[in-house]
């Protein structure tokens, strides 16, 4: 008798970690639900070059839901300046390119860097775009070109693009 107790008592136990970790993969998947795309680009020998200009390629096939463009990027401490400008172009399915100037700011005015950072290397992510509906289904481009005075622009490891579902 004592022993179908104790059977019971594991069984119950099992059967609630299967239940926690169910409910945790669950909350995981809906989180990334959203996200559509995310891509980095990283540079050689952490310099970007006016004239590389990572592009990447999106598949749209919802018209009907807004999308959040981020722009996503990893600079080193020998970055020279508090804030980077950027040019986002977009291409369509048989439309014209749109491009926008951004600004970002990566440290505060004292030097301290914003975003995350592990050793020497911070991370960033800004929205660049809010509520985008894409007006056609087909593959979209993301150009992002350095738009700062100084080329090669020193310190920055890598930029990417992340699309979400809003």
């Amino acid at each position: 008798m004592l022993e179908i107790i104790q059977q019971t008592k594991n069984r119950k136990s099992k059967m609630k970690r299967a239940i926690v970790l169910l409910s945790i993969l669950f909350i995981f998947n809906s989180c990334n639900r959203s996200k559509i795309f995310d891509a980095y680009v990283a540079f050689e020998n952490n310099t970007w070059s006016v004239n590389n200009r990572p592009t990447f390629y999106l598949d749209v096939q919802d018209t009907i839901n807004n999308h959040s463009i981020y722009f996503n990027v990893r600079n080193s401490g020998d970055y020279g300046y508090a804030n980077l400008f950027i040019l986002l172009t977009i291409q369509g399915p048989q439309s014209k390119a749109e491009t926008q100037r951004f600004e970002f700011k990566l440290a505060e005015a004292d030097g301290k860097w914003l975003g995350s950072g592990l050793g020497d290397i911070y991370s960033n992510q800004m929205k660049m775009m809010q509520s985008l509906k894409f007006p056609k289904k087909g593959v979209y481009s993301f150009t992002i070109e350095q738009n700062m005075r100084d080329n090669p622009l020193i310190g920055i490891e890598d930029v990417g693009v992340k699309i979400v579902r809003n």
